[in-house]
């Protein structure tokens, strides 16, 4: 037994858990049941495991590109083409496809991991545009099962629609007068898709998980807001109109929360538009003050970007398009000016979300070299989260337990799970006055804060907040964690 599970046990835990001094199997158990609050970056189409995606092909009847190790569309003819239900009968095959989709085997088919991270959303496409609704009821219960209830779901609203009506306004130097004449030519229309597929959406996902019926699974009980995922690697004024979709569908639907810029900050296209796309973010959301922004940024090493590219992405990502959260920010100390943007972050609270794995897969970042702990001491705030789940063959809590490597101790293990409410874009006032510190809350509810129930003001913020009511839910289930535990209850 190790040590500090025997002192767990024994009732002798000191307030806040050596993570080092546990076992690899303490950590996993201990952090499964740890509450984590929510998970703000999530791509629910790589969130999937590949032996969902290919029984969902198998139902569907998908074919499976030999040659590419791929999924296509019927009919399965030809000698490269085979049912995906007999693939997955095929045990050398079904290997394959899972080393495909998937990045649990280095150097398959001699790719970095860089390159076979992104290059899976291709192989698998044929099911994920079939399965929306499914896959955010998988990723809804594993949330739950890791005692975590929030999520904000990256999603493509219309994509494809926003970017030919973008193609044809055409691009115009003046940002204004471009989206004014999308409105003219229709996106309004597009919003209203947006809407009617989001409902479809989600009540596949209530479906899935039966919701209404007297068993519901435990997903039934995540909250879901979602970020307008738009690409940086197609011709700028698609960009901008998925952009500028994103910004009315966030000001028509509550579900919808911010906006996002997706695909490989590397790419020629990404890395020739990006001031150009900071400079539409920023337009468009009025910096980040009409409509929240969270923005991949800084996701580079000297292995996929020159200097020159690696000098502001993320001081633009947060001064010109206005983003309150940064996804990876791992080039941020590579920054001109880097120990100043770091102050500055952590004075207006930018958040970075933490994807370890992710880093490690991709960039090749470990817990040697990794910015995680240069963050951490110049109090920017930052969360745990996974990327792509299914792509990565991880969960949240792995993210956690991984975590300890990098320096991280309870005390930020905690953090993090209040930093993903206290910095998520749900509606409302916060319970804490301090967010990221954790020290003074609310005055409504001040001495109640892990109890079962609110009272009096405290239960107004709550009953009024979307952001109150998912804390008040996350405090109380990290009170009864902490108990069951052992541990002091601390701020």
């Amino acid at each position: 037994m190790g040590l500090a599970l025997a002192l767990l046990l024994t009732g002798q835990a000191r307030a806040e858990p050596d993570l080092g001094a546990m076992t690899a199997g303490e950590r996993i158990a201990f952090t499964k049941a740890l509450p984590k609050g929510g998970e703000l970056h999530n791509h629910i189409s790589g969130a999937v495991f590949p032996e969902t995606l290919l029984g969902w092909a198998a139902e569907d009847g998908l074919c499976v590109h030999l040659a590419d190790l791929a999924l296509a569309p019927p009919p399965c003819e030809g000698e490269l083409l085979r049912p995906a239900a007999e693939a997955v009968g095929d045990e050398e095959l079904y290997s394959a496809l899972l080393d495909s989709f998937s990045t649990r085997k280095p150097s398959f088919r001699d790719r970095s991991g860089h390159d076979q991270f992104f290059g899976v959303f291709g192989r698998i496409g044929a099911t994920t545009s079939q399965r929306a609704g499914d896959m955010l009821a998988v990723v809804m219960d594993d949330l739950a099962h890791q005692n975590t209830f929030y999520l904000e779901a990256m999603v493509t609203p219309q994509g494809r629609a926003a970017a030919a009506l973008g193609l044809q306004v055409g691009l115009r130097a003046d940002l204004g007068e471009m989206q004014d004449a999308l409105e003219a030519a229709g996106l309004g229309d597009l919003v209203s898709a947006a809407v009617a597929s989001t409902d479809a959406l989600e009540a596949r996902a209530r479906q899935v998980l039966g919701c209404e019926t007297p068993a519901p699974r435990p997903g039934c009980q995540v909250t879901v807001r979602y970020l307008v995922q738009t690409s940086r690697v197609l011709p700028p004024e698609a960009t901008f109109a998925q952009l500028a979709l994103g910004v009315a569908l966030v000001e028509a639907d509550p579900r919808w929360v911010g906006l996002q810029m997706v695909a490989p900050e590397d790419h020629p296209v990404a890395l020739a538009n990006y001031r150009l796309h900071m400079e539409m973010v920023g337009h468009l959301s009025g910096q980040g003050r009409t409509t929240p922004v969270a923005l991949h940024a800084g996701e580079l090493t000297f292995n996929y970007a020159p200097p020159e590219h690696m000098r502001d992405h993320i001081a633009q990502a947060v001064r010109v398009a206005g983003a309150r959260r940064i996804g990876h920010g791992v080039a941020l100390p590579h920054e001109t000016g880097a120990e100043a943007l770091a102050a500055e972050m952590a004075e207006k609270g930018v958040l970075v979300e933490i994807n370890l794995t992710s880093n490690a897969v991709i960039l090749e970042l470990g817990p040697h070299n990794h910015p995680y702990g240069w963050l951490i001491a110049r109090g920017v705030p930052t969360s745990f989260s996974t990327d792509d789940a299914g792509l990565l063959r991880i969960d949240l809590s792995h993210e956690y337990e991984r975590a300890h490597a990098y320096g991280a101790t309870y005390g930020d293990l905690k953090r993090s799970a209040r930093n993903a409410l206290a910095f998520s874009f749900l509606a409302g006032e916060g319970l804490w006055s301090d967010p990221g510190r954790y020290q003074r809350p609310d005055p409504a509810c001040r001495g109640q804060i892990g109890a079962p129930e609110p009272r009096g003001a405290c239960a107004d913020l709550v009953a009024r907040s979307d952001k109150a009511r998912e804390q008040w839910r996350h405090e109380a289930l990290l009170a009864a964690f902490e108990a069951q535990r052992g541990l002091a209850r601390r701020r």
